[in-house]
Parts: structure tokens; C-alpha cells; sequence
């Protein structure tokens, strides 16, 4: 049990205080945040230049081609999974068909 008993004006300065130190720690982290995102973005700026000058001399990219085939199949492929998934409320396997 605790001891003693703290007035009201202990306690406000107890609440005070530990609201300060959660916000400072909020500001901590966001002040982090600010400085990573901006040295995040200038790398990106010096790394792109690099990039597009080596792919300079690089053969010109595939022609874009027809992605029917493939979502036609992944179609397929998911609407089998969905025919076979394991349903509690179906008792027989052939009510499926």
C-alpha cells in the first residue's frame, strides 16, 4: 500500500509533469522524422543523376506487351482457390459444384 497521500497540488505537478515529458518525447520523434525524411530525400537526388547516365549506353527497354494472357490465368488461379477454400458452413463437398 502506499505510505502517504499526496495533496492536490502534488498531484497536478505529478500530471503536469508527466504530460511534459511525453509531449517532449512526441517533439523528439517527430523532430527525428523531419531529419530523416530530409536525408532520405536528398540521397535520392544525388543516387538518380548516377543511375540514368549508366543507362545511358543501356539497349532501349522491351516493347510494352499484352497482359491478358496472365491475368486471365491469375483469374483462374484465384477463382480456384475461392471454389476450394474450406467453408464451415458447407457440409458436403459436393454442394460446391
Amino acid at each position: 500500500m502506499i505510505q502517504g497521500s499526496m495533496s492536490m497540488g502534488q498531484a497536478g505537478i505529478v500530471s503536469l509533469a508527466s504530460m511534459l515529458v511525453v509531449f517532449s518525447v512526441l517533439l523528439l520523434l517527430y523532430v527525428i522524422l523531419v531529419v530523416f525524411g530530409k536525408v532520405a530525400t536528398r540521397n535520392v537526388g544525388t543516387v538518380a543523376p548516377a543511375v540514368s547516365a549508366g543507362a545511358a549506353g543501356a539497349p532501349a527497354a522491351a516493347p510494352r506487351q499484352d497482359d491478358a494472357e496472365l491475368i486471365a490465368v491469375l483469374s483462374a488461379a484465384i477463382a480456384e482457390y475461392e471454389r476450394t477454400k474450406c467453408n464451415p458452413f458447407i457440409r458436403n463437398r459436393q454442394d460446391l459444384d
